[in-house]
């Protein structure tokens, strides 16, 4: 069903009501968290004005968990739709390209820096939205994280973790962005924003609708300034600026939540209060401290005489001035000391915080009580977050196979005809992919996962160690398991590689100590070394170049007669008599010809 731009903004409007006091809690959150909100106090209009004063507990707590949660990569796998290994070749190598083909798209969009502000949405909101769309300037999808404030969902069961069969989202754009990239939306074409420098300033509220069939973009009017954000403004003027159709045949949102009874329900939301009323405290106290080191004073005056204060005003005494007063008899001081037990309800509260949250105090680097060593710290630590970083990377794991969906879903509908050759973000042989949506994309299955869930990279490799060193697991799962192992099977290959590098290494050493390979040889494999090659390439190049010295100084043979096996190969023949230092008795180390043969056949 497609709906009027009209209906759109009346439906989001609806789901914007229905949601207004979950806004208003995570209103709440983001505001201590980025310490703009200010403590009301007792009216003191003599006071200087404080800073705002937010405790870092929310904040804390937030980033705690998500720089845990964002420090491992998740891994992306696609299987094959055949996996037998006879007729499933083609099938596994396509499974493989799609793997990559994710990879690359992840390291595009950077999405190891996206991950990092979802992850704090989902720990500080209880929810955050991942927004795929195509991005027609690069020809390949766009991955965004949406502020959840200004997301609309279609309403669903809790249960239901499927995409949204709709969502509508509100965000504010300049009327200078609006004229720039909607020509539709200029006032001499007809649309609310003028060209006057007010005009181009003003924030306009921005609705974008997106569901199966179209993506629709429209100006709901102008954002005003309001104590309460989620009061309706009364929007001067609204136009729908474009229309187009879905091709992804998908709506590709992806809204993440956390797990609660019937709702969203952010835990640190329910500590506002508290860390309201610790700031509070803790303002009042910096007061009392300045009042202690400050004193209000007084003035008796003598007898039958008004004391009187030359400028007519008193000299705060933290400005350094004197005052000058006249017919005084004597000044006097109001002194007072801080109540103690502030201090007191202060750490208190904290305490509180603390517990409500499964915040402990080392994450901050604080140590209290007999805790001193780092396994104790790490103990305990571990025991406050992995649980909390567990959960929020396991509802991940589910709404990131959604994610790559979309990501197929744009590729197919946009240009599944386009040859890409990307970057995939890994190091080796496995650093470019080259596929074709159309042909290489049979299939949107994928799975996403983390090795172990609630671990970070150090606790991921500590884990996976001890079950490989108990045969637990093979070194192949190891190393698929492992956060810094981008691709196990490329991986293997190069352990296998400098393996033998390592065995052609020691036996040209071998065979120079012996005596067996003359230095000039060394110094040809060195020189081709130092130009980039590898071992084996060294010893092939240098090989060649013997042979065409020996062949351009040696005098070509009689009629019938032979060259000798030494001249024919080159430098490998060598002195074939002289064993390698260490080598058993009749046993001679085998000739630079037999290792470059092995090069070559390594090679290809």
């Amino acid at each position: 069903m497609a709906y009027t731009f009209d209906e759109i903004v009346g439906i989001i409007r609806q789901r914007e009501n229905a949601q207004t006091p979950v806004l208003k809690k995570m209103v709440e959150v983001k505001e201590r968290y980025n310490g703009d909100y200010v403590i009301p106090l007792p009216t003191l209009d003599e006071e200087p004005v404080l800073p705002p004063l937010t405790p870092s507990l929310i904040s804390e707590n937030i980033d705690a968990i998500a720089q845990r949660a964002a420090s491992v990569s998740p891994f992306i796998g696609c299987p094959a739709l055949d996996g037998f290994k006879e007729r499933g070749v083609r099938s596994r190598e396509y499974g493989d390209i799609r793997r990559r083909a994710l990879k690359a798209t992840w390291a595009d969009q950077n999405m190891k820096l996206k991950l990092r502000r979802a992850y704090r949405h989902l720990a500080g909101y209880a929810t955050t939205c991942l927004v795929v769309t195509p991005d027609f300037q690069k020809g390949a999808p766009k991955i965004e994280v949406r502020d959840p404030l200004g997301v609309y969902p279609e309403p669903k069961a809790y249960e239901d973790y499927s995409l949204p069969r709709n969502c509508g989202f509100i965000y504010g754009k300049s009327g200078d962005w609006l004229r720039a990239h909607y020509p539709a939306a200029r006032q001499e074409n007809g649309g609310p924003v003028g060209s006057d420098e007010i005009a181009v300033q003003e924030l306009w509220d921005v609705c974008e609708w997106i569901d199966d069939q179209h993506i629709v973009i429209g100006i709901m009017g102008q954002r005003y300034q309001q104590v309460n954000r989620y009061q309706q403004p009364a929007h001067s003027a609204s136009m729908e600026l474009s229309r187009a159709p879905n091709k992804a045949g998908m709506p590709c949102v992806i809204i993440p939540g956390r797990v609660s009874l019937d709702k969203i329900a952010s835990s640190v939301s329910n500590v506002v209060g508290m860390v309201d009323l610790m700031a509070k405290l803790m303002a009042l106290e910096i007061i009392a401290q300045e009042k202690a080191i400050f004193p209000d004073r007084y003035i008796i005056g003598r007898s039958g005489q008004v004391p009187m204060i030359v400028g007519g005003e008193w000299k705060d005494g933290r400005e350094g001035e004197v005052n000058v007063l006249l017919d005084a008899e004597s000044i006097g001081e109001l002194r007072s000391s801080p109540d103690q037990t502030t201090n007191i309800a202060i750490d208190r509260l904290e305490r509180n915080a603390r517990v409500s949250t499964g915040t402990v105090p080392q994450i901050g680097g604080e140590s209290y009580g007999a805790l001193r060593t780092g396994r104790g710290i790490d103990a305990l630590m571990g025991a406050s977050l992995d649980p909390r970083v567990q959960e929020v990377q396991e509802i991940m794991e589910t709404h990131l196979r959604y994610l790559n969906e979309s990501i197929f879903a744009c590729y197919e509908g946009y240009w599944g005809s386009k040859q890409y050759s990307m970057y995939t973000g890994q190091s080796g042989d496995t650093s470019h992919v080259e596929f074709t949506p159309n042909i290489h994309f049979e299939s949107r299955q994928n799975t996403v996962s983390y090795s172990v869930p609630g671990a970070d990279t150090q606790g991921t490799t500590i884990q996976l160690g001890q079950l490989l060193g108990m045969k637990g697991i093979s070194l192949h799962t190891f190393r698929s398991k492992h956060p810094f192992i981008d691709d196990p099977e490329a991986e293997g290959r190069r352990i296998d590689e400098e393996a033998l590098e390592e065995a052609v290494m020691a036996s040209l050493s071998q065979q120079a100590l012996a005596g067996a390979l003359p230095v000039v040889y060394l110094a040809k494999v060195e020189k081709h070394r130092k130009k980039g090659l590898d071992i084996f390439g060294a010893i092939e190049e240098a090989d060649q170049e013997i042979r065409e010295e020996q062949a351009a100084a040696a005098p070509p043979p009689e009629e019938g007669q032979v060259m000798a096996p030494e001249q024919a190969m080159g430098l490998a023949g060598g002195p074939q008599n002289v064993p390698a230092q260490g080598a058993p008795a009749g046993q001679r180390p085998p000739p630079p010809e037999q290792m470059q043969q092995m090069a070559r056949a390594l090679r290809g």
